[in-house]
């Protein structure tokens, strides 16, 4: 079976298309970039691409599963308002094609069968922090190609790490996240990354009300642990009302029951708040670290801010990171570490001390706590 991956990379990395290209080597690429990197789109650039390469049988029981790290390098370039690819391995272009949504940070990825241009499968392609590019796609028809029995098929989960430029211009760009009241008078919890670099923040989704924003600022951040508070600046904003869910802090065991709510994928989701479950999995995440949990309720792109709820609706952590090479496999700052930099303001809001939801309902539960939670966008 790893022959038969081997052989299929192979024939992956050599799939070509026609059109024509501007340059061939690494430094060339380097220095097209340099000379318009004002005018970039956050795709544009050089990636190293990682594939992890699942196949199934035609009962849907995985035969086999490898990652690839660093497959290939490869550039994404604009011509004519779409966005091609171009392989520095072969020094050809790649049959990849990425196309823009409404949404600055999502677009839509075109990954052709073969060289006639017919046959493609469109998936979704996330652009996280303009360093990051994760997008999955299912190929029923590789079967035939590669002697795999009728009914099989290959799932992709594939990565593209930013290599080069290592930033860009943003002063058109803008992007969002989620966040969660912790005060009436307006101070949201978020993640750091979600509002660093921002010229502009504002606040959507108050009263569920998601044609009208608010202003806000950033009061205090810790860059370290991926959080930052900010506060609604708006001569136009009274009060978020009673908070009705209290900050946990201690901690909480593997198996504990849990919920996420937040605005994952708004281009191709809508606004509407999504609901995601769980359990915690591991009470330390990434690597052992002992500032996050590792839970399994999905997350995405626009998730990041987001608050993650156990079963009794207390606040135990905040959503920052999900793991591209697993399957439902995500992250977040345990809650205390959201207390300790609520004590460096100022003038620390006083916090619910009493839980109003913890005797209700799943349902329940999510219908009174999502007036609560924002949609964060910045540029």
């Amino acid at each position: 079976m790893k022959l038969f991956i081997a052989t299929f990379l192979l024939i992956l990395l050599g799939l070509l298309n026609t059109k024509a290209q501007p340059f061939s080597s690494q430094a060339e690429w380097e220095n097209y970039f340099k000379n318009k990197l004002d005018n970039l789109d956050p795709i544009e650039g050089i990636w190293s691409l990682s594939s992890n390469i699942k196949i199934f049988d035609n009962s849907n029981t995985l035969i086999n599963s490898e990652f690839h790290e660093h497959l290939m390098t490869m550039v994404v370039y604009e011509n004519s308002n779409e966005f091609f690819t171009y392989s520095l391995y072969t020094s050809e272009p790649v049959e990849i094609k990425f196309i823009k949504t409404a949404a600055s940070n999502e677009y839509i990825i075109e990954t052709f069968d073969d060289m006639s241009f017919t046959s493609s499968i469109k998936t979704t392609a996330i652009l996280t922090n303009d360093m990051l590019i994760n997008y999955s796609y299912i190929d029923k028809n590789k079967n035939n190609s590669f002697k795999l029995k009728e009914g099989s098929y290959i799932d992709f989960d594939n990565e593209l790490l930013k290599i080069f430029p290592e930033e860009i211009s943003n002063k058109n760009q803008s992007s969002s996240g989620t966040g969660f009241a912790i005060s009436s008078n307006g101070i949201i919890a978020t993640n750091y990354h979600v509002i660093e670099g921002a010229r502009s923040i504002q606040v959507r989704g108050v009263n569920f009300n998601f044609d009208k924003y608010f202003n806000a600022k950033v009061l205090v951040f810790d860059k370290n642990n991926d959080l930052a508070l900010i506060k609604i600046d708006d001569d136009n904003f009274k009060s978020l009302g009673t908070i009705p869910y209290t900050i946990k802090t201690d901690l909480e065991g593997a198996g504990m029951n849990i919920f996420v709510l937040g605005y994952p994928l708004r281009a191709t989701m809508g606004d509407e708040i999504k609901l995601t479950n769980g359990i915690i999995s591991s009470k330390t995440g990434f690597q052992g670290n002992t500032t996050l949990y590792q839970i399994s309720a999905p997350v995405q792109p626009g998730n990041s801010g987001g608050p993650l709820f156990d079963k009794y609706a207390n606040l135990i952590g905040i959503i920052n990171a999900k793991h591209s090479g697993a399957e439902n496999v995500s992250y977040a700052v345990k809650s205390r570490y959201l207390l300790s930099l609520i004590e460096l303001l100022p003038n620390p809001p006083k916090l619910q001390s009493i839980n109003l939801l913890t005797n209700k309902s799943l349902t329940d539960q999510v219908e009174l706590v999502k007036k609560y939670v924002y949609i964060i966008e910045t540029k």
